[in-house]
């Protein structure tokens, strides 16, 4: 027990180091290789603490002591301390505050790796590259996994069984996982890589494919053909997950980014009666592809959808019993459990806003709306301005990543950050959009005027 105490105040204090005397980049960096191994370094109450939380609070608490800027008039960082605050607020009607104190720390460290993203890029350009080839990594290596649990189960239900597992997935969800919380990633037709969930595994996917083709704006030759090669390899494997919106995400929204640069452009109204038939086209042919190339696609998507159903009901007869304030957090799976006699499991809401009224109630709805719409605004309109430009395809690439993470959330338990694992990925989309939106504004000031 001293040994072990001993370790630990000496990891500390070497972590505590690291931070205080890295750059921005490197603790960056440093954030983006914990971001996917869930290494705990113990509980906080009944849960376990990541080591990637510890450190991105370290690197938050670093930026506020160096007096370095904080850029309220950011639209998207006003609507996430926003939102950050009304959760807080509900941690005061909450059964159980630690669930509260854990999400209001995860949507600041949300903000803080935007924050880092942005400045690390603004002062030298490109300089992003570096960590988020860190995480691409880990996403290439979990597409690969991916594809060889799904070819390959037993050498999945291998890996369920090994330390490594407990390493990348942490050790309270295998605890559960064991322990009569099997998640889906049983199902011989759905594999999950570094995720015992294959949908949010396919998110994570997802959202680093369209990292993959932001990073690739502007690049040449071999460069961006190792870039495009990234993104297909991830994409690929979103549809070996088996997860049912994953599938459709990858076919439609490359789609929908392309829609939105085209219709962008000045002469827009000329493609609007094009896109409007290319819309119907595709809502018309996509279950017949998706039914062709996922066979089952229909069963499967009204077997999820009805195992679903019991939950959202149940969120109807609360929603009209704690109009205001919700159930607060912990609230939900404590209030289930009551109702286990219909038939409904205590599970997690599977929907990202009944999710935000339980936890924190109407206003927790609002503020999460408001982020939501804020980052959609501010990413189109910057795709709209500068059509053609590699700041618009850019941000063309990031609301794709938004998209993803938002419709998914629709039918999953995640958040609006995505996933811990994916946070970073979309903090970084944002920051990078960030930092180029300044160096394009600063740009015409920069060249003189004619004498």
């Amino acid at each position: 027990m001293i040994l072990q105490l001993v370790l630990a105040a000496a990891g500390a204090f070497t972590g505590l180091l690291l931070c205080v005397t890295a750059t921005d980049r490197t603790r960056l960096a440093v954030a983006a290789f914990l971001a996917v191994p869930q290494v705990y370094v113990g509980p906080l109450a009944t849960a376990n603490l990541p080591l990637s939380q510890c450190w991105t609070i370290l690197i938050a608490v670093c930026w506020l002591l160096e007096r370095k800027e904080l850029p309220l008039r950011d639209p998207v960082l006003r609507a996430v301390l926003l939102l950050a605050v009304l959760q807080g607020l509900a941690i005061s009607w909450s059964p159980d505050p630690v669930v509260g104190v854990l999400e209001v720390a995860r949507l600041l460290s949300f903000a803080f790796l935007a924050l880092y993203a942005t400045r690390v890029e603004r002062e030298r350009p490109g300089a992003l590259a570096g960590p988020f080839t860190v995480v691409l990594g880990w996403a290439v290596l979990d597409a690969v996994l991916v594809w060889v649990f799904r070819l390959a189960p037993a050498v999945e239900a291998a890996f369920l069984r090994s330390p490594l597992a407990v390493l990348v997935v942490g050790p309270d969800a295998m605890t559960a996982f064991f322990d009569g919380g099997a998640n889906n990633v049983t199902d011989p037709v759905k594999a999950g890589g570094f995720f015992i969930n294959a949908n949010v595994s396919s998110m994570f996917l997802g959202v680093a494919t369209f990292c993959f083709l932001a990073l690739g704006v502007g690049l040449r030759g071999r460069r961006r053909r190792l870039h495009a090669a990234g993104a297909l390899v991830c994409w690929s494997a979103t549809f070996a997950t088996g997860s049912k919106t994953a599938a459709a995400l990858a076919l439609v929204l490359p789609l929908a980014v392309r829609g939105v640069q085209v219709l962008g452009r000045p002469r827009a109204r000329w493609f609007l009666p094009q896109a409007a038939a290319a819309v119907g086209l595709g809502v018309w042919l996509l279950p017949g592809l998706l039914e062709r190339y996922v066979p089952g696609y229909a069963d499967a998507s009204s077997e999820s959808l009805a195992s679903r159903q019991p939950m959202w009901d149940f969120a109807v007869q609360m929603f009209r019993e704690h109009l205001v304030l919700g159930l607060g957090f912990g609230g939900w799976s404590r209030t289930i459990e009551q109702f286990a006699a219909l038939g409904i499991d205590a599970l997690p809401p599977h929907n990202l806003f009944i999710a935000a009224w339980a936890s924190s109630g109407l206003p927790g709805v609002a503020g999460l709306l408001n982020l939501a719409v804020t980052v959609l605004v501010v990413l189109t309109a910057t795709v709209v301005r500068g059509v053609g430009t590699h700041l618009a395809r850019t941000a063309a690439f990031a609301l794709g990543a938004w998209w993803w993470v938002l419709v998914h959330g629709m039918g999953d338990n995640t958040a609006v950050y995505g996933e811990a694992k994916s946070m970073i990925l979309l903090a970084m989309l944002l920051g990078l959009v960030t930092a180029r939106r300044a160096a394009a504004h600063r740009a015409p000031e920069a060249v003189p005027c004619p004498a």
